[in-house]
């Protein structure tokens, strides 16, 4: 007896609350939370806006292009410098085993993807009789081999390689999609 009692009031305070709050302005009230929101979206853009500029500022690259770099010297402790070349030089590795229609693919979903093959440091090609004796491997030998010369010239560690490259895939796979970021990774590690 008592709930039904309660379902016959709940409407009627419903009701009550309601003609109360239109009486009261309530239309007023909820025209003025409209407009806070609507000032909070403005700020929240302008804020996002303005630290993309400043992105664009800090580093004279832009911003979508500067994301990956960020990334990098967020997680690695790099320099914005050495960033931008050791994902170069990633790169230009993968092109050099990529059919250009698949690197094509790549370069497409990666912002700013010249600038950072211009960044990478220009290496000689490692000597194919030293690593003729390895076999099927020598092609990824001979990948890590320049990538290390590479990382070498932008005074970075020869293992720092193996800690850029996870970064650039992921960083691929959440720009170009899962297809894009394993035609990637096979070309860093195809013999």
């Amino acid at each position: 007896m008592k709930s039904s009692k309660r379902m016959k009031i709940a409407p009627l305070l419903i009701s009550i609350v309601s003609v109360g709050c239109a009486g009261t302005g309530g239309e007023s009230v909820l025209g003025t939370v409209d407009s806070g929101l609507a000032n909070v979206g403005r700020t929240a853009e302008t804020g996002r806006a303005v630290i993309e500029a400043g992105k664009t500022a800090a580093t004279g690259l832009p911003a979508s292009q500067a994301s990956l770099t960020n990334v990098l010297v967020g997680q690695l402790g790099v320099s914005q410098q050495q960033a931008l070349g050791g994902a170069g030089a990633i790169f230009q590795a993968a092109k050099a085993k990529m059919a250009p229609q698949a690197f094509t693919t790549l370069s497409q979903s990666i912002p700013g993807m010249s600038g950072m093959l211009a960044a990478a440091p220009q290496v000689s090609q490692p000597l194919s009789g030293a690593t003729s004796m390895l076999g099927g491997v020598s092609g990824t030998v001979d990948t890590m081999t320049s990538l290390a010369s590479s990382f070498q010239q932008l005074n970075l560690s020869p293992n720092m390689v193996n800690q850029f490259i996870p970064v650039v895939v992921d960083y691929v796979r959440n720009t170009g999609g899962q297809l894009t970021a394993n035609l990637l990774q096979s070309a860093l590690t195809a013999p």
